[in-house]
Order: C-alpha cells, then structure tokens, then sequence
C-alpha cells in the first residue's frame, strides 16, 4: 500500500525523539512499568532511554505512561544541554512545592494564573527555534507516529484539565461507571455463565416509521431503551457537550432511542443505514466512542496523581487493560475512514493535528468523473479512495491527535478487514520482535467496536471480518510494559468479552451479520436490533420500465437443508429452468442470468461449458475477476445476440453497476441481498432495444428462484407482509406479481 507502513524498527531518525527520564521523586512513580523497574535495577537511570526496537510499540502500552512520564530528549546530551536543564527544572519545581502537588497539576494551575506563556512556547531539545502554541499542523517522515515522542499537550493533560465528576449520585447514574466499574467480580462471573447458556429474554415492539426493535438482554441486567432527550441524558465529558449539544436536536425519533441504546452500552444491530442517515449515525456512534476514550484516560491520569501524591503504595487502582487501544473501528474504504477521522475531529476539536496531511494525501481522493452517471448509493461507497487494504492508528492527548500513531500508542485503530488481517497475520501490530508471523495483542482491551456499511464489508471478504472478531480480548503473548498492577480484574480473568459493546451498521440485515452476533457478541448489558418494514422493491420497477404491467414470477425450490441448499438449487435449475433455454437455443437471445453467490457461478459457468446438452447453448460471463478486455467482449457479443445468455455476477455488478445492453430476460439464481439491486437489474430490461421490440419481450421476462432460507432477502423484494405467504404457502411453488 503506498505510503503506508505500520511499524519500522531499529534506530529513529531524526533528533530528539529518545525517551525521557521518569520524574525526579523518591515518590512511587505515577505509573510504573516493568521496563522501568528493570532500567533502575541496572542502574541506567540517568541516561534514561529504553533499547531502540522498544520505542515503536512499548510506548504507551498500559496505559497512560507516555502522558505522565515521557519526556523527548536528544541523543546528542552536548547540544541540547541548556534546554534540557530547563525542561527539568520545570518539572521539578512542583516536585519540591509545600503542597507536594504533581508537576503537571502546577502546571496547569500556573496557567489559570496567566502564564501559560511558558508552557504553550516550548524549546525542543536539539533545536534552535521554540515551537509557538503547537497550533500549526506537523509532519513526520515516519509514516507510523514514533511512540517515543511526547509533546507539551500531553503534560498539560492532567486531571484538573477534565476530570470525571466525583459526585457519587452521579457516578452511580452514569451507565459508563455502571457497566465498567460498578460490577463486582463474582456479578460479572454470573453473568457470563448466563450468557455462555445463551438465557436470554426478549422483548419486541415497533417504533415509528415502522421500525421493529428487538432487545435482548439477561434478567440480572435489563437493557435501558429510553431515547436521548437531552444532552445531560448522555453522561458526557466537559469537552464534548457543545459538539453534542448541537447533533442532539437533529436526531430524528428513531434515532435518538438508538442513541439511548448506544450510551448504555447495549451491542446494537442497525440494519436501517440509508444514505439519508448515515452521517447521523457516524456522528452518533463516534461521540460514544470519543467520551469512552476521554473518561478512560482521564480516570487512569486522576489515578496516576494519587499514586504520586501518595506515601505508600497500598492504594488499589485498577482502571485499565493490557494494552492501550480501546475502540476499534471498522469500514470498508479509506474515503470511509477519512469521514469517520472529520467526525472525531468535528466532535472533539482539537487544536492540533500531527501528520493530518500526509493522512489525506495517503487516505482522501476527490471522486472520479467517470462515476457521474453511478447511483448514488455506488457514489457514496467508491467515490473518492476506494481502497480496501488500509490501517491506522490515532492518539489523543488534551489538544492533539496524533495520526499513524503506532497500534500499541493509539487510542482508536480504523482499519478495514483485509488491514487488520494483514496486520494481525504479519505481526505488523508491533512488539519487540518484529519478526513474529501473528500479533493479536493490540487488540487485546478493545472495549468497543464500531462496524459501519456491514453490507458493503459483505461483499469484500466477510471471512476477514469473522476472524478480526475471533482475535478480539484474547490474553495476550507479551507483556508489553503492562503493569498488572492497575489491570482490571476482568481483563485478568479472561471476561473482557462480556463487557466489550460491538456496534454494526448495515443498510439491510443478513445471515452473516446474525451467525457473526451469535458467535461472537457476548455482552452483559444485552443486544438490541433494529430492522425496518419493507414495503418491497418489486413495487418500484414500473417506475424504470417502459411499460407498466411487468409479471414478476417467484419460484420456490423445495430446499429442506440449508447446507444442501445450494445442490438443491443447482439441480431445480438445470432439470427445470436450463432445458426450456437449450431447447430454444436458435431462437433465444438477450438472457441475463444473475448470480448472487460466486461459487455458485463458477459452478454454472463449468456446467455449460462442459455439459453436452448445454453447448448449444452460447453464452459470456462477467464477473468481479473479469479482465476489462473481456468484459467488453462479452457485452458487445450479448447485444449483437451472438451470445444467447449472459451469466452475470451480483460481485461484478456491485463493483461496477455495468449498464448491460440487450437484455430481454432476466432469470434470479437466487434473488439480490440488496434490494436495489433488484430494481436495477429489471431496469436492465429492453436497454439498447427499440420501444417496439421492448414492449414486445415483456411477457415472463422475470423470474427468480428462492428457498425459504432466503427469507431475509426476499422480504425486502416481496416485503414484509407477503414474505410469509410465499415461504409458506402450501397451495403451489409460483407465485406472479402483476
């Protein structure tokens, strides 16, 4: 991928970028590692920098070590000198105070008092010019952030700067402190004895515009389903109550009950993303995330001041994981990820973003001119990057983010699935040994994921999808600087998966989404899942024909097995729909067969290929593999009529939404996952053909296949209220709609 590489070993480049001495106390260090207490046992705590190879990826690892402690020092001791002695002294000063307050805390009461001067106007080690503010946007020629470089901001990110509220009425009301503080450790192992007997109570209802919620959760812990009337309704950090207080009113109904699910930490299946709302749900969600992040870190920052201020060392403060990164979000394209970065940004505003323009130029493309004449739905998907194979990370500190921060530094990692399986199978993620085939450990104290256009993900790979799950909150293999001290109690147990909140956006649910739910969403706090009601796309074709009485026939396949069912279909097709063709070969033309599953197509394309009683019949495919050449040859030989049928991937036609020409029937393998694909498909009908001999073929032109494994997908063609009826009707296999 160019311009992207996750982690790079050996020596930095570049001056200052060597990580600091701890703070100078004879106080217990605010956040102690292993490797810091192996530095001091080998007495090298004056020089104060870790090996090489453990920059990329230690920095940061358990916590907050990097915000507290770190401090960026030049390799060359000789140049940096005055500068240096006046960055510790600084420090120091608040050390030997009356009040043995924390450095950082008297640092950011000195700004309060006017002089902030000092501290927004820093001199780096080993170089000659102050850095004004930090206001201005820098770049690195890394492209993944060294996690050895600290800068102002992250010492000014102290506790006084946005603390939790100690009020204890309102910690208790606070669904953040109830799902990931409040449960005790024996409460937290009878739930997942509950949740692994799958005992679960559901309760279903309908909400407007039709939309049918279905809540599950466990007796011992009730999913709250009151809507988001306000913005105090969301528990949210100082900071983020002005961005929130303008999204709020501009949720619509629906809408802000999700939000009500969302914030108390239900796992959410919204199968009702429309291009209408999907920016709404982004914000939504990425506001979830953002105040999951802030009130994670602060609470590890207030922490880490007890302990400093603290003689002994009999404080119990378990506030964090293994390892850093806590949401991880994923989309399909890069152009997506870029939507997702403005909305963190929009939300959390920062006065500084690090590497911001090496991440468009690597990320963001302005959309192609070609696609003008695309649906729009295919205009928000591909337009702009399309890439599929990409990941980053991003670290907040008070007034920064920092892009391509290493995975093991970061807060958040956007990646799509094919990334992060790259990734986790290479090693990529980081650690000390940078040759390791499989690193799974940064994402071993993810507690929210975010899934948005699940349906597009579909129909990537979703196997990527299923095994970035299965890497989730496993133990990890290293240690990674972890000081297990401050580790909470159910990351220890191995339970961090009943407390993880997975959200899945997808414009229409299906199979895949429920057996990846089933398989591997264990939360506490329950499931709820939003499904609307389908009026049928079958009802919009008249709208792209040129007449208006098109019969669209269903034929039912008497599928008893959903592991047989692709056998059974294959078999109903070439003893039922295939010979009528053959027969009438000569006579035959423009015959589009549509093919949903790829495997199934392969299988179609060899049977009449090879099959005798079938090579009368000539026929081109085109498939999401075909090469450009190819596909233009099998267009042009279908709407001259040289080839009778045309085998037609539903892959090929989501990628490239080709207009065929020449199409005068078409015939549904098995009827489209997306609804809209059902319309254009039809739509295909007479395209190229004169008004006369288009009117003419109209009769029969449609006819699909389904099983009633297919139910999920054949109701938002035939909708809701007749899906029953064609699954379970008894008085025949046909079923014609006029």
């Amino acid at each position: 991928m160019p311009g992207y590489r996750p982690f790079r070993g050996g020596n930095r480049g570049g001056r200052g970028r060597g990580r600091g001495r701890g703070r100078a106390t004879e106080q217990r260090h605010v956040f102690q590692t292993s490797r810091l207490r192996e530095t001091e046992d080998d007495d090298t705590q004056n020089d104060g920098r870790l090996p090489d190879e453990t920059l990329d990826v230690e920095d940061g690892l358990s916590g907050e070590d990097e915000d507290v402690q770190s401090i960026s020092e030049d390799e060359d001791r000789t140049t940096a000198a005055n500068s240096y002695v006046t960055l510790l002294q600084s420090l120091n000063a608040g050390q030997n105070s009356a009040n043995s307050e924390p450095a950082r805390k008297k640092r950011r009461l000195a700004e309060k008092n006017a002089q902030s001067e000092h501290y927004e106007t820093q001199e780096i080690p080993g170089n000659s010019a102050p850095t004004q503010n930090k206001k201005t946007m820098t770049t690195d020629d890394d492209p993944q952030e060294s996690d050895g470089e600290v800068e102002a901001d992250e010492e000014e990110h102290s506790p006084a700067a946005d603390a939790d509220s100690e009020d204890e009425d309102i910690l208790l009301k606070d669904p953040f402190e109830k799902h990931y503080s409040a449960v005790t450790e024996q409460d937290l192992k009878d739930a997942a004895k509950v949740v692994d007997q799958k005992d679960w109570q559901t309760q279903t209802s309908t909400l407007q515009d039709d939309i049918r919620r279905s809540s599950t959760s466990l007796k011992s812990h009730p999913t709250s389903l009151n809507p988001i009337r306000r913005t105090k309704d969301l528990f949210l950090k100082n900071r983020l109550l002005e961005a929130a207080s303008k999204l709020i009113p501009t949720l619509l109904s629906d809408e802000k009950e999700l939000a009500g699910a969302i914030f108390n930490h239900a796992d959410i299946i919204y199968s009702n993303r429309t291009l209408r709302n999907s920016a709404r749900l982004r914000d939504i969600s990425t506001l979830h995330a953002l105040n999951h992040v802030f009130k994670t870190r602060d609470r590890v920052l207030k922490n880490n001041a007890k302990l400093s201020g603290s003689s002994t060392e009999s404080l119990d403060l378990r506030d964090q994981g293994f390892t850093r990164p806590k949401v991880l979000i994923i989309v399909p394209t890069k152009q997506a990820c870029v939507r997702f970065v403005d909305s963190i940004v929009n939300l959390s505003e920062p006065d500084q973003q690090e590497n911001k323009s090496r991440f468009l130029d690597t990320f963001s493309y302005d959309d192609s001119d070609e696609w003008a004449d695309k649906p729009e739905d295919f205009r928000a998907l591909f337009g702009g990057n399309h890439e599929e194979d990409f990941r980053i990370g991003l670290k907040f500190t008070r007034k920064t983010i920092k892009y391509f921060s290493g995975f093991y530094n970061s807060d958040i990692i956007i990646g799509s699935p094919l990334g992060l399986m790259r990734t986790i199978t290479t090693g990529g993620g980081g650690g000390k040994d940078k040759k390791k085939a499989h690193d799974a450990d940064f994402l071993s104290s993810i507690e929210m994921v975010i899934m948005d256009h699940a349906n597009a993900l579909q129909m990537q790979n979703w196997q990527h999808v299923d095994y970035v799950f299965s890497q989730l909150n496993l133990l990890p293999k290293d240690s990674h600087g972890c000081d297990f001290s401050r580790v909470r109690h159910w990351y220890l147990d191995g339970q961090a998966q009943y407390l993880r909140q997975t959200i899945v956006f997808s414009d229409f649910l299906t199979p895949e989404i429920n057996a990846l739910a089933n398989a591997h969403l264990f939360n506490i706090a329950g499931r709820v899942k939003y499904v609307p009601t389908y009026p049928g796309a079958m009802l919009s074709v008249s709208s792209v024909l040129p007449v208006s009485n098109v019969a669209q026939t269903f034929l039912r396949i008497p599928s008893t097995n959903p592991l047989a069912d692709a056998d059974t279909r294959f078999k109903y097709f070439t003893t039922t729909i295939l010979p009528p063709l053959v027969r009438a070969a000569r006579h035959q033309k423009g015959i589009l067969l549509y093919v949903t599953s790829y495997a199934d197509f392969v299988r179609l394309r060899n049977h009449l290929s090879t099959t005798p009683d079938a090579t009368n019949l000539s026929f081109g495919s085109v498939s999401e593999y075909t090469p450009v050449k190819e596909v233009a040859r099998a267009r042009s030989h279908f709407l001259s009529g040289r080839y009778a049928l045309l085998l037609y991937s539903e892959r090929a036609h989501h990628h490239f939404r080709y207009r065929l020409r020449g199409v005068r029937k078409v015939v549904f393998y098995s009827v489209p996952e997306n609804p809209i694909f059902w319309t254009e498909i039809i739509g295909l009908l007479g395209l190229g053909l004169d008004t006369e001999t288009a009117k003419g073929n109209m009769k029969g032109a449609v006819r699909a296949l389904f099983s009633k494994w297919d139910a999920m997908k054949l109701e938002r063609i035939v909708g809701t209220e007749r899906v029953g009826r064609l699954i379970h009707d008894r008085a025949g296999d046909t079923f014609d709609f006029v």
